[in-house]
Protein backbone atom coordinates (compact mmCIF):
# COMPACT_ATOMS: atom_id res chain seq x y z
CA UNK A 1 0.00 0.00 0.00
CA UNK A 2 1.22 3.74 -0.66
CA UNK A 3 2.25 4.99 1.96
CA UNK A 4 0.06 8.08 1.25
CA UNK A 5 -2.99 5.59 2.44
CA UNK A 6 -1.49 4.99 5.34
CA UNK A 7 -0.66 7.89 7.24
CA UNK A 8 -2.74 10.96 8.85
CA UNK A 9 -2.69 14.06 7.29
CA UNK A 10 -1.35 17.11 9.59
CA UNK A 11 -2.38 20.65 8.63
CA UNK A 12 0.25 22.71 9.98
CA UNK A 13 -0.88 26.20 11.11
CA UNK A 14 2.73 27.40 12.20
CA UNK A 15 4.01 30.47 10.19
CA UNK A 16 7.66 29.68 9.17
CA UNK A 17 10.03 32.40 10.99
CA UNK A 18 11.73 32.21 7.53
CA UNK A 19 9.70 33.67 4.92
CA UNK A 20 12.14 34.09 2.17
CA UNK A 21 15.73 33.91 1.63
CA UNK A 22 17.74 36.73 2.87
CA UNK A 23 21.38 36.90 1.32
CA UNK A 24 24.77 35.95 2.94
CA UNK A 25 22.93 34.98 5.84
CA UNK A 26 22.52 30.99 7.64
CA UNK A 27 19.03 29.29 8.38
CA UNK A 28 19.25 27.35 10.93
CA UNK A 29 17.62 25.28 13.86
CA UNK A 30 15.22 26.82 16.42
CA UNK A 31 13.00 24.62 18.97
CA UNK A 32 14.31 21.70 18.39
CA UNK A 33 12.98 21.33 14.52
CA UNK A 34 13.50 18.66 12.09
CA UNK A 35 14.78 20.38 8.86
CA UNK A 36 15.49 18.51 5.34
CA UNK A 37 16.63 20.42 2.76
CA UNK A 38 16.18 18.80 -0.93
CA UNK A 39 18.78 19.93 -3.08
CA UNK A 40 16.44 19.54 -6.45
CA UNK A 41 13.52 20.39 -7.43
CA UNK A 42 12.19 17.30 -9.82
CA UNK A 43 10.05 14.56 -9.48
CA UNK A 44 12.06 12.77 -6.50
CA UNK A 45 12.56 15.52 -4.86
CA UNK A 46 9.09 16.81 -4.99
CA UNK A 47 7.45 13.40 -4.14
CA UNK A 48 9.72 12.71 -1.41
CA UNK A 49 9.03 16.46 -0.46
CA UNK A 50 5.30 15.73 -0.44
CA UNK A 51 5.40 11.81 1.18
CA UNK A 52 8.05 14.22 4.45
CA UNK A 53 4.95 17.11 3.88
CA UNK A 54 2.56 14.97 5.65
CA UNK A 55 3.78 13.08 7.99
CA UNK A 56 5.77 16.51 9.59
CA UNK A 57 5.68 17.64 13.04
CA UNK A 58 4.16 20.79 13.93
CA UNK A 59 7.79 22.25 13.86
CA UNK A 60 9.19 20.38 11.22
CA UNK A 61 10.15 22.18 8.17
CA UNK A 62 11.41 20.88 4.39
CA UNK A 63 13.42 23.19 1.89
CA UNK A 64 13.27 22.47 -1.53
CA UNK A 65 16.37 24.35 -3.93
CA UNK A 66 15.91 24.04 -7.27
CA UNK A 67 15.23 26.64 -10.21
CA UNK A 68 11.77 27.27 -10.91
CA UNK A 69 12.64 26.87 -14.99
CA UNK A 70 14.00 23.51 -14.41
CA UNK A 71 16.67 23.52 -17.03
CA UNK A 72 17.15 20.42 -18.53
CA UNK A 73 14.81 18.51 -16.47
CA UNK A 74 14.48 15.02 -17.31
CA UNK A 75 10.66 14.84 -16.68
CA UNK A 76 9.51 17.59 -18.26
CA UNK A 77 11.23 15.96 -21.63
CA UNK A 78 9.83 12.68 -20.84
CA UNK A 79 6.53 11.13 -21.71
CA UNK A 80 6.03 9.62 -18.65
CA UNK A 81 5.23 5.85 -20.06
CA UNK A 82 4.24 3.79 -17.00
CA UNK A 83 6.25 0.64 -18.77
CA UNK A 84 7.70 -1.95 -17.36
CA UNK A 85 7.46 -4.87 -19.74
CA UNK A 86 7.39 -2.90 -22.82
CA UNK A 87 11.16 -1.79 -21.15
CA UNK A 88 12.96 -4.98 -21.01
CA UNK A 89 15.32 -6.46 -22.93
CA UNK A 90 17.58 -9.38 -23.44
CA UNK A 91 19.57 -8.62 -20.22
CA UNK A 92 17.35 -7.20 -17.87
CA UNK A 93 16.57 -9.77 -15.62
CA UNK A 94 20.34 -11.81 -16.10
CA UNK A 95 20.61 -10.94 -12.07
CA UNK A 96 19.51 -10.85 -8.57
CA UNK A 97 20.61 -6.84 -9.51
CA UNK A 98 18.54 -6.80 -12.10
CA UNK A 99 15.64 -8.62 -11.05
CA UNK A 100 15.09 -5.91 -8.19
CA UNK A 101 15.61 -3.08 -10.84
CA UNK A 102 12.72 -4.87 -12.52
CA UNK A 103 10.83 -4.96 -9.71
CA UNK A 104 10.84 -1.58 -8.37
CA UNK A 105 9.82 -0.87 -11.89
CA UNK A 106 6.76 -3.13 -11.51
CA UNK A 107 5.97 -2.13 -8.49
CA UNK A 108 5.86 1.65 -9.40
CA UNK A 109 3.97 1.03 -12.25
CA UNK A 110 1.33 -0.24 -10.04
CA UNK A 111 1.74 2.22 -7.11
CA UNK A 112 1.15 5.43 -9.83
CA UNK A 113 -2.81 5.34 -10.31
CA UNK A 114 -3.35 5.39 -6.55
CA UNK A 115 -0.51 7.62 -6.39
CA UNK A 116 -2.02 10.64 -8.42
CA UNK A 117 -5.56 10.12 -7.02
CA UNK A 118 -4.09 10.19 -3.80
CA UNK A 119 -2.40 13.12 -4.94
CA UNK A 120 -5.17 15.09 -6.08
CA UNK A 121 -7.32 14.13 -2.91
CA UNK A 122 -4.29 16.18 -0.86
CA UNK A 123 -4.91 19.35 -3.56
CA UNK A 124 -8.39 19.05 -3.53
CA UNK A 125 -8.80 19.11 0.45
CA UNK A 126 -6.33 21.82 0.35
CA UNK A 127 -7.79 23.89 -2.52
CA UNK A 128 -4.58 23.89 -4.62
CA UNK A 129 -5.35 21.75 -7.68
CA UNK A 130 -4.24 23.67 -10.68
CA UNK A 131 -6.66 24.66 -12.96
CA UNK A 132 -5.70 21.67 -15.65
CA UNK A 133 -6.94 19.46 -12.96
CA UNK A 134 -10.00 21.11 -11.74
CA UNK A 135 -11.94 17.73 -12.72
CA UNK A 136 -9.30 15.43 -12.67
CA UNK A 137 -11.54 12.10 -13.20
CA UNK A 138 -7.97 10.01 -12.21
CA UNK A 139 -7.70 7.09 -14.48
CA UNK A 140 -10.99 7.45 -16.08
CA UNK A 141 -9.74 10.31 -18.16
CA UNK A 142 -7.77 12.67 -17.19
CA UNK A 143 -4.07 13.35 -17.00
CA UNK A 144 -3.02 9.38 -17.37
CA UNK A 145 -4.54 6.68 -18.97
CA UNK A 146 -3.73 2.92 -18.46
CA UNK A 147 -3.08 0.99 -21.77
CA UNK A 148 -0.12 0.40 -24.31
CA UNK A 149 0.21 -0.89 -27.45
CA UNK A 150 3.96 -2.60 -28.28
CA UNK A 151 4.63 -2.91 -32.01
CA UNK A 152 7.26 -4.84 -33.52
CA UNK A 153 8.19 -3.62 -37.36
CA UNK A 154 10.91 -4.34 -39.63
CA UNK A 155 12.41 -0.64 -39.51
CA UNK A 156 15.47 -1.59 -37.66
CA UNK A 157 17.10 -5.08 -37.19
CA UNK A 158 16.34 -8.18 -35.53
CA UNK A 159 17.47 -6.72 -31.77
CA UNK A 160 13.61 -5.85 -32.16
CA UNK A 161 12.82 -9.47 -33.08
CA UNK A 162 14.90 -10.46 -29.51
CA UNK A 163 13.36 -7.78 -27.21
CA UNK A 164 9.96 -7.99 -28.10
CA UNK A 165 10.17 -11.54 -27.73
CA UNK A 166 11.58 -11.06 -24.09
CA UNK A 167 8.57 -8.93 -23.20
CA UNK A 168 6.07 -11.22 -24.48
CA UNK A 169 7.86 -14.21 -22.84
CA UNK A 170 7.79 -12.09 -19.53
CA UNK A 171 4.42 -10.88 -19.68
CA UNK A 172 3.65 -14.39 -19.81
CA UNK A 173 5.81 -15.78 -16.94
CA UNK A 174 4.63 -13.18 -14.61
CA UNK A 175 0.87 -13.72 -15.54
CA UNK A 176 0.65 -10.17 -16.43
CA UNK A 177 -2.53 -9.26 -18.48
CA UNK A 178 -1.97 -8.82 -22.08
CA UNK A 179 -3.45 -9.88 -25.38
CA UNK A 180 -1.66 -10.39 -28.59
CA UNK A 181 -3.53 -8.37 -31.73
CA UNK A 182 -3.62 -7.70 -35.08
CA UNK A 183 -1.82 -4.56 -35.40
CA UNK A 184 -4.45 -2.98 -38.05
CA UNK A 185 -7.29 -3.15 -34.99
CA UNK A 186 -4.84 -0.31 -32.72
CA UNK A 187 -6.84 2.93 -32.92
CA UNK A 188 -5.35 5.43 -35.26
CA UNK A 189 -1.84 3.25 -36.15
CA UNK A 190 -1.85 4.50 -40.08
CA UNK A 191 1.95 3.68 -40.43
CA UNK A 192 3.77 3.59 -44.15
CA UNK A 193 3.15 0.12 -45.72
CA UNK A 194 6.99 -0.76 -46.01
CA UNK A 195 7.09 -0.15 -42.37
CA UNK A 196 3.83 -1.54 -40.89
CA UNK A 197 3.97 -3.59 -37.86
CA UNK A 198 3.84 -7.75 -38.15
CA UNK A 199 3.05 -7.95 -34.31
CA UNK A 200 1.59 -6.24 -31.40
CA UNK A 201 0.29 -7.02 -27.74
CA UNK A 202 -2.00 -4.97 -25.80
CA UNK A 203 -0.66 -4.23 -22.27
CA UNK A 204 -3.61 -3.05 -20.35
CA UNK A 205 -2.14 -2.14 -17.06
CA UNK A 206 0.60 -0.23 -18.72
CA UNK A 207 0.14 3.45 -19.18
CA UNK A 208 1.01 6.94 -19.77
CA UNK A 209 0.91 10.71 -17.52
CA UNK A 210 1.46 13.95 -18.61
CA UNK A 211 4.70 14.50 -16.97
CA UNK A 212 4.32 18.66 -17.06
CA UNK A 213 1.09 18.55 -15.37
CA UNK A 214 2.13 16.02 -12.86
CA UNK A 215 5.05 18.26 -11.87
CA UNK A 216 3.33 21.60 -11.82
CA UNK A 217 0.48 19.48 -9.91
CA UNK A 218 2.85 17.61 -7.26
CA UNK A 219 4.41 21.39 -6.50
CA UNK A 220 1.69 23.36 -6.02
CA UNK A 221 0.53 20.49 -3.46
CA UNK A 222 3.79 20.23 -1.98
CA UNK A 223 3.64 24.12 -1.23
CA UNK A 224 0.13 24.58 0.11
CA UNK A 225 2.06 22.67 3.22
CA UNK A 226 3.52 25.62 5.85
CA UNK A 227 6.37 23.21 6.27
CA UNK A 228 7.76 23.73 2.89
CA UNK A 229 9.70 25.91 1.42
CA UNK A 230 10.62 26.37 -1.84
CA UNK A 231 13.95 27.97 -2.91
CA UNK A 232 14.38 29.46 -6.49
CA UNK A 233 18.10 29.06 -6.90
CA UNK A 234 20.34 26.57 -7.13
CA UNK A 235 23.31 25.07 -4.70
CA UNK A 236 27.21 25.61 -5.55
CA UNK A 237 28.37 23.39 -2.77
CA UNK A 238 27.21 21.32 0.02
CA UNK A 239 29.40 22.06 3.45
CA UNK A 240 30.39 19.64 6.21
CA UNK A 241 30.03 20.17 10.04
CA UNK A 242 32.30 18.05 11.42
CA UNK A 243 31.14 14.54 10.91
CA UNK A 244 27.80 15.57 9.24
CA UNK A 245 26.78 17.90 6.61
CA UNK A 246 25.75 21.49 8.32
CA UNK A 247 24.48 23.88 5.15
CA UNK A 248 24.56 24.18 1.56
CA UNK A 249 25.78 27.14 0.22
CA UNK A 250 23.63 29.17 -2.99
CA UNK A 251 24.97 30.63 -6.14
CA UNK A 252 24.36 34.00 -4.50
CA UNK A 253 26.46 33.17 -1.16
CA UNK A 254 23.24 32.33 1.19
CA UNK A 255 23.68 29.01 3.18
CA UNK A 256 20.97 27.06 4.58
CA UNK A 257 21.47 24.64 6.77
CA UNK A 258 19.36 21.88 8.05
CA UNK A 259 19.35 18.03 10.01
CA UNK A 260 18.89 16.20 6.79
CA UNK A 261 20.21 16.58 3.42
CA UNK A 262 18.72 15.05 0.26
CA UNK A 263 21.15 15.58 -3.02
CA UNK A 264 18.18 14.55 -5.82
CA UNK A 265 19.50 17.09 -8.72
CA UNK A 266 19.09 14.70 -11.25
CA UNK A 267 22.32 14.84 -13.68
CA UNK A 268 23.96 17.73 -11.48
CA UNK A 269 24.30 15.74 -8.67
CA UNK A 270 28.03 13.86 -9.52
CA UNK A 271 29.24 17.33 -10.04
CA UNK A 272 27.73 18.95 -7.23
CA UNK A 273 29.66 16.23 -4.79
CA UNK A 274 32.69 16.62 -6.37
CA UNK A 275 33.33 20.51 -5.96
CA UNK A 276 32.06 19.88 -2.37
CA UNK A 277 35.38 18.45 -1.90
CA UNK A 278 32.92 16.09 0.88
CA UNK A 279 35.63 13.36 1.09
CA UNK A 280 32.94 10.77 -0.36
CA UNK A 281 33.20 8.86 -3.80
CA UNK A 282 30.14 8.05 -5.92
CA UNK A 283 29.83 6.67 -9.40
CA UNK A 284 30.08 8.79 -12.06
CA UNK A 285 26.86 10.41 -13.33
CA UNK A 286 26.75 11.48 -17.06
CA UNK A 287 23.99 13.51 -19.33
CA UNK A 288 21.76 10.77 -21.17
CA UNK A 289 20.69 13.57 -23.17
CA UNK A 290 17.28 12.97 -24.51
CA UNK A 291 14.99 14.94 -27.25
CA UNK A 292 11.42 14.51 -27.33
CA UNK A 293 9.08 16.37 -29.73
CA UNK A 294 5.30 17.78 -28.70
CA UNK A 295 2.88 17.96 -32.32
CA UNK A 296 -0.70 18.75 -32.23
CA UNK A 297 -2.41 16.22 -34.31
CA UNK A 298 -6.35 16.62 -34.35
CA UNK A 299 -6.65 14.32 -37.18
CA UNK A 300 -5.05 11.53 -35.11
CA UNK A 301 -5.91 11.76 -31.57
CA UNK A 302 -3.97 8.80 -29.11
CA UNK A 303 -5.73 7.54 -25.93
CA UNK A 304 -3.03 4.42 -25.75
CA UNK A 305 0.42 5.10 -25.89
CA UNK A 306 1.83 3.08 -28.95
CA UNK A 307 6.00 2.05 -29.27
CA UNK A 308 8.09 -0.14 -30.12
CA UNK A 309 10.19 -2.49 -27.62
CA UNK A 310 13.92 -1.35 -26.88
CA UNK A 311 16.09 -0.60 -29.82
CA UNK A 312 20.15 -0.07 -30.12
CA UNK A 313 21.31 2.21 -27.38
CA UNK A 314 17.38 3.76 -26.75
CA UNK A 315 13.92 2.79 -25.64
CA UNK A 316 12.90 2.84 -29.29
CA UNK A 317 10.01 4.80 -30.73
CA UNK A 318 6.90 5.88 -29.16
CA UNK A 319 3.69 8.58 -29.84
CA UNK A 320 1.98 8.95 -26.44
CA UNK A 321 -1.09 11.12 -25.80
CA UNK A 322 -0.18 14.06 -23.94
CA UNK A 323 -3.46 15.43 -21.80
CA UNK A 324 -3.34 19.20 -21.82
CA UNK A 325 -6.86 20.39 -19.67
CA UNK A 326 -10.39 19.39 -19.16
CA UNK A 327 -12.49 19.38 -22.00
CA UNK A 328 -9.90 19.25 -24.40
CA UNK A 329 -9.63 16.77 -27.40
CA UNK A 330 -6.46 14.27 -26.56
CA UNK A 331 -5.54 15.71 -30.21
CA UNK A 332 -1.56 16.16 -28.30
CA UNK A 333 1.15 13.69 -28.65
CA UNK A 334 4.55 13.21 -27.57
CA UNK A 335 7.29 11.92 -29.76
CA UNK A 336 10.43 10.24 -28.25
CA UNK A 337 12.99 9.86 -27.71
CA UNK A 338 16.49 10.20 -28.65
CA UNK A 339 19.75 9.38 -26.36
CA UNK A 340 22.93 10.23 -26.40
CA UNK A 341 25.75 9.90 -23.60
CA UNK A 342 27.45 13.03 -22.68
CA UNK A 343 30.09 13.83 -19.42
CA UNK A 344 28.64 17.74 -19.92
CA UNK A 345 25.11 18.93 -20.11
CA UNK A 346 23.59 19.56 -23.55
CA UNK A 347 20.51 22.62 -23.34
CA UNK A 348 19.72 22.87 -27.14
CA UNK A 349 18.15 19.96 -29.45
CA UNK A 350 20.41 18.66 -32.18
CA UNK A 351 18.73 18.53 -35.52
CA UNK A 352 19.51 14.86 -36.53
CA UNK A 353 17.53 13.27 -33.42
CA UNK A 354 14.62 15.68 -34.62
CA UNK A 355 14.57 14.80 -38.07
CA UNK A 356 14.54 10.88 -36.46
CA UNK A 357 12.12 11.31 -34.71
CA UNK A 358 9.53 13.08 -36.56
CA UNK A 359 10.80 10.50 -39.96
CA UNK A 360 10.19 7.58 -37.60
CA UNK A 361 6.63 8.70 -36.51
CA UNK A 362 5.50 9.07 -39.87
CA UNK A 363 6.71 6.29 -40.99
CA UNK A 364 6.35 3.94 -38.86
CA UNK A 365 2.87 5.36 -36.32
CA UNK A 366 0.58 7.46 -38.68
CA UNK A 367 1.89 8.64 -41.98
CA UNK A 368 -1.10 11.71 -41.42
CA UNK A 369 1.68 13.41 -38.62
CA UNK A 370 3.13 15.60 -41.72
CA UNK A 371 -0.42 17.28 -41.31
CA UNK A 372 0.54 18.12 -37.74
CA UNK A 373 1.98 21.17 -35.80
CA UNK A 374 5.40 21.40 -33.87
CA UNK A 375 3.99 22.68 -30.21
CA UNK A 376 7.65 22.36 -28.97
CA UNK A 377 10.90 20.54 -28.28
CA UNK A 378 12.42 19.15 -25.57
CA UNK A 379 15.78 18.06 -24.39
CA UNK A 380 16.32 16.85 -21.09
CA UNK A 381 19.52 15.12 -19.03
CA UNK A 382 18.35 11.55 -18.35
CA UNK A 383 21.16 11.27 -15.14
CA UNK A 384 23.19 8.04 -16.11
CA UNK A 385 26.07 6.64 -13.79
CA UNK A 386 29.25 4.71 -14.72
CA UNK A 387 27.77 1.47 -14.37
CA UNK A 388 24.13 2.04 -15.27
CA UNK A 389 22.29 1.73 -12.24
CA UNK A 390 20.63 3.65 -10.28
CA UNK A 391 22.65 5.61 -6.90
CA UNK A 392 20.25 5.66 -4.09
CA UNK A 393 20.76 5.47 -0.28
CA UNK A 394 22.57 6.96 2.71
CA UNK A 395 25.73 7.98 2.42
CA UNK A 396 28.56 7.32 4.92
CA UNK A 397 28.11 10.74 5.74
CA UNK A 398 25.31 10.14 8.18
CA UNK A 399 22.85 13.09 7.17
CA UNK A 400 23.57 12.86 3.34
CA UNK A 401 21.00 10.82 1.27
CA UNK A 402 21.82 10.67 -2.24
CA UNK A 403 19.00 9.71 -5.10
CA UNK A 404 20.49 9.92 -8.76
CA UNK A 405 21.07 7.96 -11.59
CA UNK A 406 17.38 6.70 -12.50
CA UNK A 407 18.47 6.65 -16.29
CA UNK A 408 15.31 6.79 -17.97
CA UNK A 409 12.73 5.89 -15.16
CA UNK A 410 13.06 8.75 -12.75
CA UNK A 411 9.55 10.04 -13.18
CA UNK A 412 8.70 6.22 -13.81
CA UNK A 413 10.47 5.27 -10.22
CA UNK A 414 9.27 8.39 -8.33
CA UNK A 415 6.32 6.03 -6.36
CA UNK A 416 9.01 3.80 -5.27
CA UNK A 417 12.42 6.05 -4.57
CA UNK A 418 10.57 8.69 -2.87
CA UNK A 419 8.80 6.08 -0.19
CA UNK A 420 12.45 5.00 0.33
CA UNK A 421 13.88 8.29 0.77
CA UNK A 422 11.15 9.27 3.30
CA UNK A 423 12.06 6.09 5.06
CA UNK A 424 15.49 7.02 5.03
CA UNK A 425 15.32 10.30 6.62
CA UNK A 426 12.89 9.00 9.49
CA UNK A 427 15.41 6.75 10.37
CA UNK A 428 13.27 3.87 9.49
CA UNK A 429 14.43 0.25 7.56
CA UNK A 430 14.31 -0.22 4.15
CA UNK A 431 14.45 -3.42 1.62
CA UNK A 432 18.05 -4.60 2.09
CA UNK A 433 18.62 -5.15 -1.62
CA UNK A 434 18.56 -1.20 -1.57
CA UNK A 435 22.30 -1.81 -0.72
CA UNK A 436 23.28 -2.77 -4.43
CA UNK A 437 22.52 0.56 -5.49
CA UNK A 438 24.95 2.65 -2.43
CA UNK A 439 26.30 5.87 -3.51
CA UNK A 440 29.67 4.84 -2.29
CA UNK A 441 29.75 1.45 -3.96
CA UNK A 442 32.24 -0.11 -6.22
CA UNK A 443 30.75 0.35 -9.99
CA UNK A 444 28.83 -2.94 -10.64
CA UNK A 445 30.35 -4.80 -13.42
CA UNK A 446 28.20 -7.99 -13.56
CA UNK A 447 28.36 -8.01 -18.02
CA UNK A 448 30.82 -10.67 -19.36
CA UNK A 449 33.32 -9.40 -21.96
CA UNK A 450 31.84 -11.69 -24.06
CA UNK A 451 28.30 -10.82 -24.02
CA UNK A 452 29.26 -7.09 -23.87
CA UNK A 453 30.84 -7.18 -27.26
CA UNK A 454 28.14 -9.30 -28.49
CA UNK A 455 25.31 -6.34 -27.19
CA UNK A 456 27.44 -3.64 -28.38
CA UNK A 457 27.86 -5.05 -31.64
CA UNK A 458 24.42 -5.42 -32.20
CA UNK A 459 22.86 -2.25 -30.30
CA UNK A 460 25.54 0.18 -33.15
CA UNK A 461 24.01 -1.83 -36.05
CA UNK A 462 20.46 -1.09 -34.57
CA UNK A 463 20.96 1.78 -34.21
CA UNK A 464 22.39 2.41 -37.91
CA UNK A 465 19.36 0.68 -39.30
CA UNK A 466 17.43 3.23 -37.28
CA UNK A 467 19.38 6.06 -38.77
CA UNK A 468 19.14 4.99 -42.56
CA UNK A 469 21.84 2.56 -43.00
CA UNK A 470 20.96 0.24 -46.03
CA UNK A 471 23.91 -2.31 -46.97
CA UNK A 472 24.99 -3.43 -50.52
CA UNK A 473 24.65 -6.82 -51.35
CA UNK A 474 28.41 -8.13 -51.35
CA UNK A 475 28.03 -8.85 -47.55
CA UNK A 476 28.41 -4.94 -46.03
CA UNK A 477 26.61 -5.91 -43.39
CA UNK A 478 28.72 -8.65 -41.87
CA UNK A 479 31.84 -6.83 -42.78
CA UNK A 480 30.23 -4.28 -40.55
CA UNK A 481 30.76 -6.79 -37.67
CA UNK A 482 33.38 -7.73 -37.89
CA UNK A 483 34.91 -4.37 -37.60
CA UNK A 484 32.69 -3.17 -35.00
CA UNK A 485 33.68 -6.71 -32.65
CA UNK A 486 37.04 -5.33 -33.67
CA UNK A 487 36.93 -2.22 -31.99
CA UNK A 488 35.15 -3.12 -29.00
CA UNK A 489 37.39 -6.26 -28.39
CA UNK A 490 40.58 -3.46 -28.45
CA UNK A 491 38.27 -1.00 -26.44
CA UNK A 492 38.18 -3.44 -24.13
CA UNK A 493 41.78 -4.51 -23.98
CA UNK A 494 42.79 -0.84 -24.07
CA UNK A 495 40.39 -0.17 -20.69
CA UNK A 496 41.89 -2.84 -18.65
CA UNK A 497 38.11 -5.16 -19.43
CA UNK A 498 39.49 -8.24 -19.98
CA UNK A 499 37.20 -10.31 -17.37
CA UNK A 500 34.31 -7.84 -17.19
CA UNK A 501 32.68 -6.38 -20.43
CA UNK A 502 31.02 -2.36 -21.18
CA UNK A 503 27.67 -1.93 -21.32
CA UNK A 504 26.70 -0.13 -24.58
CA UNK A 505 24.98 2.88 -23.85
CA UNK A 506 28.79 3.83 -21.79
CA UNK A 507 31.08 2.74 -25.27
CA UNK A 508 31.75 6.64 -25.60
CA UNK A 509 32.43 7.48 -22.15
CA UNK A 510 35.38 4.54 -22.19
CA UNK A 511 36.47 5.08 -25.51
CA UNK A 512 37.10 9.34 -24.90
CA UNK A 513 38.37 8.69 -21.16
CA UNK A 514 35.35 9.52 -19.21
CA UNK A 515 35.54 6.03 -16.88
CA UNK A 516 38.37 3.66 -16.60
CA UNK A 517 38.79 0.36 -14.98
CA UNK A 518 39.65 1.55 -11.96
CA UNK A 519 36.33 3.29 -11.17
Amino acid sequence: MLLLLQVVLVFVSEEWFIKGIVPNKIFSNHNNRMTTVIIGNGILALTTALRLAITAGATDKIIIVGKKERPGSATLAAAAMLNSFCELDETSLDTDIDIFRFDLSYRATRMWPKFVLDHMDIAMKRNCLIGECATCQGDKGACFELGTYLISNPSADSLDDTNYNVVVKALKDFMEPHFEIDPRDIPNYKPQQRHRALRAVYIPNEGWLNPKLTIRSIEASVECFDCVELVDATVETIVKDGAEIGHVVLHDGTCISGDKFIVANGAGAGELISRSHLGITIPGIFCSVGVSIQISAPDSPHTKAIRTPNRGLACGLYTVPFYTGPDRPLSDIIIGSSSFVSPTPHFEPRVGPIQSLLTGAMEQINSDFYRANVKCVNTGLRPLSADTYPVVGRSSINNLIIATATKRDGFHLAPVISETLAKLVHDEPIDAEWAHFAPERKLIRNLSREKAIDLGVRHMMSGSYQHGFVPSHDRLADRMKNMLKYELETLHDTVGAHEWGIPPELLDMYRYGHISAND
